[in-house]
């Protein structure tokens, strides 16, 4: 795991092909009896927000409610008490245990993030025959998602317009932290709220329409031929993320998912990637996109604490900027040069006789 502030980069697009799975373990102390939990198919519980570490003193918590507002917003902050007199924000969406952390933030609250979950009071559909059943694909379900889409930016924005009229709150690194509905309803909020810097979503999709059209093919749907209501398609313009790309660029995007995964296809996430890269000619690096291979809806605890980790560092560092948008290499030998890991030029390693510079650009 690199130290706060080390760098070292990814590919905007990867196949990866790990090894093996990692099970999470938990600490043993004495004294505690330790619960194994429940892997949940949707939500940050399917990336490990429910594997907590144990609570100890060494954290701060506070609570309030933002009743003032229609809705009204139930906010949690979680930090240790350190010198930064201003802390980035990892925003989540949802809540957190009042006695221990996610097991994938220990580390950066530790360094000085300060963690800030939401949930928003929004009253049930006044119908109880429309409301969503969970785990059941249908038009219910659906119209819960791209709901969602609608309202979770303005929701955001509130609680952020909280969070920056606060000392301790750094108002200019603002990050956002899901997976799969977290992660969806993150990237709503990340093409609409531009106090919003970066964001890391596992499992998710920005491509909602796309998304939906998977349930069938991948044999999740369960409900009659009739589709998506009407009401729902006439909502897509404005909830669905996809419609706003143009608005990301600068923030700093990455979206992890399983290549397997039939609950959030890739194939919708990869066509949200596709329609952002376009807007991100300037610094391509900012968005990436990296598809493992061989997992589904669950990957990894240890993927999801690298990226997280690796990600904020990058582009929420307490302290450090983010770093400079890099140079399309002019060359293919440019190109090459950059692939080298020692001091050694590749063509040493072949027994190659180096011919003179092609200027040839590279894509």
């Amino acid at each position: 795991m690199p130290a706060l502030g080390q760098r070292y980069a990814f590919g905007r697009h990867h196949d990866i092909d790990p090894v093996g799975l990692l099970i999470p373990r938990l600490p043993r102390l004495p004294g505690l009896i330790f619960v194994s939990l429940v892997v949940c198919l949707f939500g940050l519980s399917a990336l490990g927000l429910d594997a907590f570490a144990a609570g100890s003193p060494w954290w701060r918590l506070d609570s309030t409610t933002l009743a003032n507002i229609d809705p009204p917003i139930s906010v949690q902050r979680a930090w240790a008490p350190g010198p930064l007199s201003r802390r980035p924000v990892i925003l989540l969406l949802g809540s957190l245990a009042t006695n221990s952390l996610p097991d994938w933030s220990t580390n950066l609250v530790r360094e000085g993030y300060m963690l800030v979950a939401f949930t928003a009071a929004h009253p049930p559909d006044p119908d109880p025959s429309r409301r969503a059943q969970w785990l059941v694909f249908d038009e219910r379900f659906a119209h819960s998602y791209v709901l969602g889409g609608a309202r979770t930016p303005a929701d955001a924005s509130r609680v952020i317009d909280h969070l920056v009229a606060l000392p301790d709150v750094d108002r200019d690194r603002i990050g956002w932290m899901g997976s799969s509905t977290t992660g969806i309803l993150g990237l709503a909020v990340a093409t609409r709220e531009p106090r919003l810097k970066t964001l890391v979503a596992f499992v998710a999709t920005g491509a909602y329409e796309r998304w939906l059209e998977t349930w069938k093919p991948n044999g999740l749907w369960r409900s009659g031929a009739n589709g998506l209501w009407l009401e729902t398609r006439s909502l897509l313009p404005l909830a669905d993320p996809i419609h706003s790309v143009s608005n990301l660029f600068p923030k700093a995007i990455l979206l992890v998912n399983g290549g397997e995964d039939k609950v959030v296809d890739p194939a919708s996430t990869r066509a949200f990637f596709d329609a952002a890269r376009p807007f991100y000619a300037r610094d391509p690096e900012r968005l990436r996109f990296v598809r493992y291979e061989g997992f589904g809806h669950n990957l990894p605890s240890d993927v999801v604490r690298l990226y997280t980790e690796h990600w904020f560092h990058l582009y929420l560092h307490p302290t450090q900027p983010p770093p400079p948008s890099p140079k399309v290499p002019a060359s293919l030998e440019e190109s090459a040069r950059r692939t080298a890991v020692t001091a050694s030029p590749h063509d040493e390693a072949v027994g190659a006789i180096p011919v003179p510079s092609r200027r040839s650009p590279i894509e």
